[in-house]
């Protein structure tokens, strides 16, 4: 890591630029290093024109100093501990960063509408699994092979994670181990920065906070990247009869409610109360959450309330007369609130009071430790916004790629832009200790502008996305809930296609995020150097001029589709029809949907796909022959001719609204 924090002053001001001298570590204790000596390297920095400057990197790798257990020992310890702490998977659909992205509001019905989207993805993927492996048994021993093997190996991450949560005696040894590399640092450097990722956020923040912060001396900036601090603080928590009694009764509640509630959803004719429903489960789902989280959430739970108080249950009791709510239904909707009203009541009297500073770091007197944590939104360790951490801890969110896995490993790449964030900061402090400029002022305001221009790129792709999954999705549910399925089941009975539209989009989307990535990286570095850039990186539509050419896209997609379908259907019933290419509309409909939701993102589109697409669905009434009375025009006759002629308009009207728009240019010009 140490490395690649230098690497792009390297990149930036050439191989002069930086002197790298690296020493391996060496094993053996001795009487000045107990634990043996740390890898290290001191990194001399030159820059062009400057003043020069030494820094000292170490590296404390602790996954590799517990003793770990025979291998059956771990297997089953593993899955023990899983079966026990199963309801913490709640964390992974609870309110995260994702929640503060531009996309949709921060009202109730945005915060529901990400929930129930969340839950949706989750119960595609799951029941895609599901049916694979029951309808193959090959891929169900497969499956459990691979997860068995794993827990096995070094790769069983969850042992690491148990180690530091449930573990006192190796956990403290874990920590000796640090404050020795610690004291390494100390003996040698006037003041030290703490760089620490995944579940080594948790133990450097133990190791900062140990008897009062006694190895905060010389430590002036700590820095979480995908910090574990949250997962692993909630799963200690969980040790504590109160947080474990919580953390099973919400899943039973949400149980009890789902299936109180599912005639609702199963009757076509309780379609609004089923939706009324699910906003009162999740208003009741997340009240313990909002007795335990900090203003902002709190703020958003009380958007939803506010929302729900017009459609509270009393609105679709009398829907229990057309379906099959029974007295047993009603009974475990009882049942689900009150294990709800009971887990508000725990966190009330027995959780928050003890845990309102819990994350808190003790300050030294004249201490001034600057923290830091840093995480993409959607980095599946660290986009948790619970518990809350101090004020100014968290820092906007990272760009990486907009992927689960992927974000947690890449914060280091050499095509990122953290790793120049933080070699912003290393110039800042030689700048600061030496009293000599190392130019950290405009390295870190052209980092901070292309920063700024990654995170709207990344949400414009990620609504981008959405809307492309939603477009799918409605098109292959849409004919299971026409011949009267619920949605639950038409979602089951459709997961498989579900599971490969969402994963071919994902590996699509990932891809793209990672090729603008370092195409924009590239371009900061260039103007790093001093270089000016040829014409604009990245150009956006205005957020208040896309809705109107997203809406007439839109619907001209609509009329293409019901058209092509319309006419296919024609041509079979009147077999003496001569339909030419009645599946250009269909081709011509997928274009339009594709550009609407591009629109709709912030995307600026070529005009003359829209126009290709209107000249798509112009081809079957001006090619298709069918009888006509006489005294008709052929023209007149044409089959489809008036569905062509109001998409044409309406992609006219799209087209010259995208000509009349002048896109906003990202990164914004430097203020002169």
């Amino acid at each position: 890591m140490g490395k690649s924090l230098v690497d792009p002053i390297t990149t930036v001001y050439g191989p002069s630029a930086v002197e790298w001298e690296e020493t391996p570590e060496r094993p053996e204790a001795t009487t000045d290093a107990p634990y043996g000596e740390p890898a290290h390297a001191t990194a001399r920095i030159h820059v062009p024109n400057g003043p020069k400057a030494e820094v000292v990197f170490a590296e404390a790798l602790w996954s590799n100093r517990f003793v770990r257990l025979p291998r059956w020992r771990r297997v089953l310890l593993t899955l023990g501990y899983l079966a026990w702490k199963l309801p913490a998977v709640l964390m992974l659909v609870g309110p995260d960063r994702r929640d503060r992205a531009v996309g949709l509001p921060s009202t109730g019905f945005g915060l529901l509408t990400r929930f129930a989207w969340r839950m949706f993805t989750l119960l595609v993927l799951s029941a895609a699994l599901l049916t694979l492996a029951t309808a193959h048994l090959w891929i169900a021993l497969a499956i459990a092979l691979v997860a068995l093997g794993l827990l096995a190996t070094r790769l069983n991450l969850v042992e690491h994670v148990i180690t530091a949560a449930a573990r006192e005696v190796e956990r403290e040894a874990l920590l000796d181990y640090l404050e020795d590399r610690l004291r390494w640092l100390e003996r040698r450097c006037d003041a030290i920065v703490i760089v620490a990722h995944s579940q080594g956020g948790y133990l450097a923040h133990q190791l900062l906070a140990r008897d009062g912060g006694r190895n905060q001396k010389k430590v002036t900036r700590f820095v979480g990247v995908g910090s574990g601090l949250k997962p692993i603080w909630v799963l200690r928590q969980t040790r504590r009869p109160a947080v474990l009694a919580v953390s099973w009764l919400l899943p039973a509640a949400s149980l009890c409610l789902a299936w109180g509630l599912l005639p609702l959803a199963a009757d076509p004719s309780g379609m609004a109360a089923a939706t009324k429903a699910l906003a009162v489960t999740t208003l009741l789902m997340s009240a313990p959450v909002a007795a335990w989280s900090g203003s902002s959430t709190t703020a958003q739970l009380k958007d939803i309330a506010d929302g729900v108080q017009p459609h509270s249950l009393t609105d679709f009791l009398p829907f229990g007369e057309m379906t099959d709510m029974d007295s047993s239904r009603w009974a475990f909707v009882a049942a689900g609130t009150l294990l709800s009203i009971g887990s508000t009541l725990l966190t009330r009297h027995f959780i928050k009071p003890s845990d309102q500073e819990a994350l808190q770091l003790p300050k030294q007197p004249g201490g001034k430790l600057d923290w830091r944590e840093h995480s993409s939104q959607h980095d599946m360790v660290g986009r948790m916004l619970l518990p809350a951490l101090p004020d100014n801890v968290e820092q906007e969110a990272t760009p990486v790629l907009g992927h689960p896995l992927r974000d947690h490993t890449l914060y280091f790449a050499p095509e990122g832009i953290l790793v120049r964030q933080l070699a912003g900061d290393l110039l800042s402090d030689l700048q600061t200790a030496t009293k000599q400029p190392f130019g950290a002022e405009q390295w870190r305001d052209k980092v901070d502008r292309y920063t700024r221009a990654l995170r709207k790129q990344h949400d414009r792709r990620r609504l981008f996305h959405g809307l492309l999954t939603l477009a799918a999705s409605f098109v292959v549910l849409i004919p299971r809930l026409t011949l009267g399925a619920s949605l639950p089941g038409a979602i089951v009975d459709t997961c498989l296609p579900l599971a490969v539209v969402s994963l071919f989009l994902s590996y699509v989307f990932t891809g793209r995020g990672r090729t603008s990535m370092r195409k924009t990286v590239a371009a900061l570095d260039t103007e790093l150097r001093g270089e000016s850039l040829h014409e604009p990186l990245i150009a956006m539509l205005p957020s208040g001029r896309r809705l109107v050419p997203a809406i007439t896209l839109a619907i001209g997609a609509l009329l293409a589709v019901t058209g092509a379908v319309w006419l296919t259907l024609m041509q079979q019933q009147l077999p003496y029809w001569q339909v030419t290419h009645p599946g250009a509309g269909l081709v011509a409909g997928i274009v339009l949907v594709v550009l609407a939701a591009a629109t709709a993102s912030g995307y600026r589109v070529r005009r003359r796909w829209a126009l290709g697409a209107a000249a798509l669905v112009a081809i079957p009434p001006l090619a298709s022959r069918v009888p006509h009375a006489a005294g008709i025009p052929t023209w007149a006759a044409a089959p489809g001719l008036m569905s062509a002629v109001v998409i044409a308009t309406l992609v006219g009207v799209a087209v010259l609204s995208l000509t009349r728009t002048v896109p906003v240019t990202l990164p914004a010009p430097e203020k002169r």
